[in-house]
């Protein structure tokens, strides 16, 4: 299940549905999470059970078809449904993949929302990756944050760690409503 998480990641950065108005909004409210975009960050995909922005206009255009890599560094956060994952199955994953884990933290998200965060590094399909997961059991919710590299770029892991403060500003600026009940 997580390996097909991560993979659906990587897939939507490239065949997505583009949201068809090109004014991104300031915060989007998901699953009642109201989530704040960074400055210049893009809105692409937006479902019930998903949610996905980036630092790029990246996704599906207006024609259908998959848009080109953006010059300069790619980034995405994917945020997905996922009511029965729980930390211990992402620490199982990062253990399966021979991969390094580098974090593995209690966070409190506004006050009262206890989520795990796990950052690891590894490589997938022959490209260096660094990644971060924060698992929110209360609320079913899994993002994971990770950069977009184009083919043959190897600087992957360091990308991730220079998103890593705009990634963990965006998670500690969540704002929580009631539970969903699905």
């Amino acid at each position: 299940m997580i390996a097909r998480i991560l993979m659906f990641g990587l897939a939507v950065v490239f065949a997505a549905a583009c949201v068809g108005d090109t004014s991104q909004p300031e915060s989007v409210e998901w699953r009642n999470l109201t989530i704040p975009l960074p400055d210049s960050w893009y809105l692409f995909e937006e479902e019930d059970t998903r949610l996905s922005i980036s630092n790029q206009d990246i996704g599906v255009g207006d024609d259908g078809e998959p848009r080109e890599q953006p010059d300069g560094d790619v980034v995405a956060m994917f945020f997905t449904f996922e009511p029965a994952t729980v930390p211990e199955d992402w620490r199982e994953f990062v253990e399966a993949q021979d991969a390094e884990l580098e974090t593995d933290r209690q966070l409190e998200l506004q006050g009262e929302v206890p989520a795990t965060q796990l950052v690891f590094s590894y490589v997938t399909d022959g490209t260096p990756t660094r990644e971060m997961v924060v698992v929110i059991p209360s609320r079913g919710v899994v993002l994971l944050a990770q950069p977009v590299p184009g083919p043959g770029e190897e600087d992957a892991p360091q990308v991730f760690l220079e998103y890593l403060d705009v990634f963990m500003e965006l998670v500690e600026s969540i704002e929580f409503g009631a539970p969903v009940l699905d």
